[in-house]
């Protein structure tokens, strides 16, 4: 589980309903939970394809193999100038840093583990995007690009690799709520997500009973993606 925010990760460590399921968490912060049986001793530094690599081996030597990768890491915020920025205001290097941690990170990530699930005959990749990558995101063209390709990226996996065993699918969230879910007026069901029900949406896709699914990118946005909601009671 790659994760930085860590509360989507965090839900997913306790989702996990395999009683011999053995999880490394690397979030940006170490930290332990339960159901967490080893933390990365580094900081994963998703952009830094030998730290990935030396993270992912690590596992297997602990472990012996990884049968999930969930790739949930990622960041939207601009840290030069914070809040939304004209694509044509937007610096070089912040663009640069988006991209590399969303879509960097994430091909670094997949690509540590792949040849270990190759071997093994089986694998279960899940990626976290973002609306923002189906539909975009005014302000935010760095971040909805990057997240576009993580969808692309995702389903040219899932070509690949669907006749290895394994399959590549990624979960697309829209507004998720710190704490308990908000009210708003831009989703279809009328609050925001948890994250919890996004790791549950994250976990269905790593079943085993989930073998027929590859290259889907599953939305779960209360379905603001639909069009304008309509206020009015039907």
């Amino acid at each position: 589980i790659i994760d930085i925010d860590e509360r989507i990760g965090t839900y997913e460590t306790s989702s996990l309903p395999y009683e011999d399921c053995c999880t490394v968490f690397t979030p940006r912060h170490p930290l332990t939970r339960p159901r967490v049986d080893a933390v990365a001793k580094a900081e994963a530094a998703l952009d830094t394809d030998a730290l990935v690599k030396a993270a992912v081996d690590g596992a297997i030597k602990d472990f012996g193999h990884i049968d999930i990768l969930f790739c949930n890491a990622g960041v939207w915020n601009h840290s030069d100038v914070p809040g939304v920025q004209r694509f044509e205001q937007m610096d070089h290097e912040e663009w640069t840093r988006l991209l590399r941690i969303n879509l960097d990170g994430t091909m670094n990530c997949c690509q540590a583990v792949l040849p270990h699930m190759i071997a093994n005959g089986y694998g279960r990749i899940v990626n976290t995007a973002s609306i923002s990558g189906e539909v975009g995101l005014p302000g935010y063209a760095d971040y909805a690009a990057a997240k576009a390709g993580v969808i692309l990226f995702s389903k040219t996996l899932a070509m690949e690799n669907a006749g290895k065993g394994i399959t590549v699918n990624c979960v697309s969230p829209g507004m998720v709520a710190v704490g308990e879910p908000q009210p708003t007026d831009t989703t279809w069901v009328g609050r925001k997500g948890a994250a919890h029900e996004m790791a549950r949406a994250m976990v269905f896709l790593a079943a085993d009973e989930s073998g027929f699914i590859t290259g889907v990118d599953l939305p779960v946005e209360g379905g603001r993606t639909l069009g304008p909601v309509n206020a009015a009671k039907l």
